[in-house]
């Protein structure tokens, strides 16, 4: 099936990037209410009322939320890299991805490890006693939690900034290596299928040979597993922005993606705590033997990778169809996705340690949870536009505080008149 009315063009707005970004982190948001509440899997702080089958819907998506926001990213530096220079886009980056990551480190954050303290070790003093010692790297207290010349200091959910400057960075350092690729890769002649099996078997071979020495950490320095997917990732939106054949490629067979990454997902739920192992040992199967082979741990690996790599082309090919069109929802999530993004996690925290006591059971909880956090995301950034001050510390675009005043006045004006 042809895909009409697609544009490529360098200067044609991809709204359907836009729309993969907005919604890529609205997921995410729901997804760290869920760590809240799923069973067995390790977060800050959890809930008194744990659920199993939470794990079944967070395992859909929780191999490819973090690569999709990597590859959006990718996708965004290779559609906006012909308008601002290099020097400009670092000027950029530093105002609008380090300095909110600096600052959240230290006013966003500290509730978030505050919550995990009293939960967990039983501290008792006040918020101001925790933030005195979190914010010196010389402290002693809870070296649990310790992160290096550091000190407590922490980025937590915040990580993606700081990997986002880092990946920055290497761009402009190798930029030369960028634009050649971008150039070969603008006229690779590849089927798709092809592309696909290529990516899948070079994401099996860096999992196959990183995964099990450096486990996950997101604490930049020791995470080589995830930086070798994540920047991969990253390399490889930032490519495929320069091949609309392969992108509209992507976007003709999204049908065919939505078959692997359901099959994906089966194979995913079969492959969580071993289900499928205890389905062959009734069947009388040698698990431990099967387990040990080579063919077993390459099956296996391309399930991971070809699940993960489906659902990125699924998203793509079906945001490519039917989102690239622009809206007024759009527009107000453009600007406040990365404040809600900034705020979220502590929002969550805050809001579950205080509805913790009430016990107000497995619905209504998750319930009021999900709504004050959106809730305060959203009054959050009503407040942090409306200043030029808050607009710097959240990354978002100084130019536009006084439009935003202006309208909001009109707003009311006109609310009055009414």
């Amino acid at each position: 099936m042809e895909v009409k009315d697609q544009s490529f063009g360098l200067n044609q707005r991809r709204y359907d990037i836009d729309w993969l970004r907005s919604l890529a982190f609205i997921l995410l948001i729901f997804y760290h209410i869920g760590m809240y509440y799923v069973f067995d899997w390790g977060w800050h702080i959890k809930s008194q009322y744990q659920s199993e089958f939470l794990q079944n819907i967070m395992l859909m998506v929780n191999r490819w939320r973090m690569p999709l926001i990597f590859l959006i990213s990718g996708i965004a530096l290779s559609l906006v890299e012909h308008k601002i220079s290099v020097t400009k886009l670092v000027r950029l980056r530093f105002t609008r991805v380090f300095i909110p990551l600096l600052i959240g480190m230290y006013l966003i954050v500290p509730p978030q490890l505050y919550a995990e303290l009293v939960q967990n070790e039983g501290f008792q003093g006040s918020y101001w006693e925790f933030w005195k010692f979190y914010v010196d790297p010389n402290t002693h207290r809870f070296p649990q939690h310790n992160h290096g010349p550091l000190g407590l200091l922490t980025w937590n959910h915040l990580w993606y900034l700081a990997y986002l400057w880092h990946y920055t960075l290497a761009f402009v350092l190798f930029k030369f290596a960028f634009d050649y690729a971008g150039r070969l890769f603008s006229k690779a002649n590849l089927p798709i299928g092809m592309w696909f099996v290529i990516i899948v078997s070079y994401f099996c071979a860096i999992g196959m040979w990183l995964r099990p020495i450096f486990h996950s950490t997101h604490a930049l320095v020791d995470d080589w597993y995830n930086h070798a997917l994540y920047f991969s990732i990253f390399v490889f939106g930032y490519l495929l922005a320069k091949s609309p054949s392969i992108w509209s490629a992507i976007i003709r067979r999204r049908r065919v993606w939505l078959y692997i990454s359901l099959f994906g997902y089966a194979c995913t739920l079969l492959l969580h705590e071993d289900r499928i192992g205890v389905l062959l040992s009734s069947w009388g199967v040698d698990t431990k033997e099967v387990g040990s082979m080579l063919t077993t741990r390459i099956t296996i690996y391309w399930i991971i990778y070809a699940n993960m790599l489906g659902w990125l082309f699924l998203l793509l090919g079906y945001a490519g169809k039917y989102l690239n069109k622009s809206s007024k929802i759009l527009t107000y999530m453009n600007d406040a996705v990365l404040p809600w993004y900034i705020l979220h996690q502590s929002i969550t925290i805050i809001a579950a340690m205080w509805l913790y006591k009430f016990e107000l059971g497995p619905i209504v909880e998750p319930i009021l949870v999900t709504l004050l956090t959106f809730l305060f995301c959203a009054v959050g950034y009503e407040l942090i536009k409306r200043s030029s001050i808050t607009r710097f510390v959240f990354g978002l675009k100084l130019k536009n505080a006084k439009a935003e005043q202006e309208n909001s006045l009109m707003r009311s004006a006109k609310f009055l008149n009414n």
